[in-house]
């Protein structure tokens, strides 16, 4: 993406000698035209300015928090089932605005895809009583019967964790601790997981379905 354009400005506090700089960065994607707007923000004290006043301001080390303040949807593969898909673009969607929710919906997203492979929410106890399955034992089931590498059930096993904690936690504790781009890092997660499963699938039966017309139109029969 090309940065179209960028603005900063300084925010003063009353009685303080402490300030933030705000910087908004609008990018620009040259093959859609759409935009994405980034917002950065770094705390500022008079007093310390004052003691590195002579220190270049290259060498100078200001720590900057990133947050999306707006983005377009990711266009999900088609491979992708649309139940999904919904719950991937709800998560997307109030990422700025509620990290939490972003968080919790990850979560939902594992649940769809439980559904998608069939893997039951219910179960029958010894004294014939319907209960639920909790996700952790769906998902248990869900890497037996697609015999799932460790390393993505590692990250299938993190989401659920994040979002169990984005469930059940204080909603002040943990809106404290996370911020909207820790949120993005979760929705990498899951979207990588659903390529993992969804996409990459698709791509071989693809790629095997291409390879045999091509064998079957260029090379002799019996080749």
């Amino acid at each position: 993406m090309k940065c179209e354009t960028n603005f900063s400005h300084r925010v003063d506090y009353d009685d303080s000698d402490t300030y933030c700089i705000e910087i908004f960065n609008l990018y620009k994607c040259p093959a859609c035209d759409e935009v994405t707007l980034i917002y950065y923000s770094s705390p500022g004290d008079e007093n310390l300015d004052e003691a590195h006043q002579n220190t270049p301001e290259w060498q100078l080390y200001r720590h900057y928090q990133r947050s999306v303040l707006h983005a377009p949807f990711k266009q999900l593969h088609r491979a992708i089932p649309q139940a999904i898909a919904d719950v991937v673009n709800q998560a997307q969607a109030v990422l700025s605005k509620s990290p939490r929710a972003s968080f919790i919906l990850c979560r939902a997203a594992l649940e769809e895809i439980c559904n998608d492979f069939k893997i039951p929410e219910k179960a029958v106890s010894s004294k014939g009583r319907e209960h639920f399955i909790n996700l952790q034992d769906r998902l248990s089931q869900l890497f037996k019967k697609e015999k799932m590498s460790d390393d993505l059930v590692a990250v299938v096993q993190g989401i659920r964790e994040l979002g169990n904690e984005g469930a059940h936690s204080a909603h002040f504790t943990f809106s404290r601790k996370i911020k909207s781009q820790d949120a993005e890092n979760l929705l990498d997660l899951i979207n990588y997981v659903v390529e993992r499963l969804y996409v990459d699938k698709y791509r071989q039966e693809e790629a095997i379905e291409r390879l045999g017309k091509l064998k079957g139109k260029i090379l002799p029969l019996g080749d």
